[in-house]
């Protein structure tokens, strides 16, 4: 298929990772639509920004993405949805955890995408294309002390993800996941929450560095180019080796 204006969604585009998903898909050449509750400190040009808080109720979100997509110009134009939004909440044991806490991490890690995808497949389905690439963890492949909630959320994201391929993939439709290690974001690193955090890290990671956003980027950008329209269900590891020790 063709596009006349090839429209990427991206939730979460306003910091971290997602500021930079959106810079390199802006000069990939598409355009991209933000939805993020928190606006841009610098949009570009070629990016439209929605604000959506993704950790309301399921009910409140879908009335907002459905305004959305509703009300928007992209029917026929789609090209695909960049889920990154994420939220691993503090780290503390699973007795710690209240119930509002839990939720919140799954209504912004996968009932979002859950919610989205409902309603974007079936555009996708009409035109026989589209990408889905949602932002995983390296969480999705291990477990982790003290994240219980945020790891269990990856898990299903990426259960969710490959769910998707085999359901979808007979319209022209791909989705993946991407599973990063350790970037050097506030998320990321979270040094007011661990002690000495940036320095650990890099010991146990065997390349001995931390990721910059750049590089999960762009490979965000690879899985969605029509070249990459027979990788489809997979979960691709950018951890600098973590998981693989």
């Amino acid at each position: 298929m063709e596009f006349k204006e090839s429209i990427v969604l991206v939730t979460g585009g306003s910091g971290g990772i997602g500021r930079e998903i959106v810079r390199t898909l802006v000069l990939a050449g598409f355009s991209v639509w933000n939805l993020d509750k928190v606006r841009p400190k610098s949009p570009i040009l070629q990016e439209t920004y929605r604000e959506v808080d993704l950790a309301e109720t399921p009910f409140v979100v879908e009335r907002s993405l459905k305004k959305i997509i509703e009300e928007s110009s992209f029917a026929g134009d789609l090209y695909g949805l960049v889920h990154n939004a994420g939220y691993g909440g503090p780290y503390h044991p699973i007795t710690d955890v209240s119930i509002e806490e839990w939720e919140a991490i799954f209504r912004i890690n996968l009932s979002s995408l859950f919610l989205l995808s409902k309603f974007l497949l079936p555009i996708f389905q009409k035109q026989n294309f589209g990408r889905i690439v949602a932002i995983a963890s390296s969480l999705s492949i291990v477990g982790s002390a003290n994240s219980v909630a945020y790891s269990s959320s990856k898990h299903g994201l990426v259960g969710f993800i490959r769910s998707i391929a085999d359901e979808w993939g007979k319209f022209g439709i791909t989705a993946n996941a991407l599973s990063p290690g350790f970037v050097d974001t506030n998320m990321g690193i979270q040094e007011d929450q661990v002690s000495d955090h940036r320095t650990k890290i890099i010991d146990k990671t065997p390349v001995r560095r931390i990721a910059e956003p750049s590089e999960i980027a762009r490979i965000v950008n690879f899985l969605l180019q029509k070249e990459s329209g027979y990788i489809s269900g997979s979960n691709w590891t950018v951890d600098g080796g973590l998981t693989a020790i």
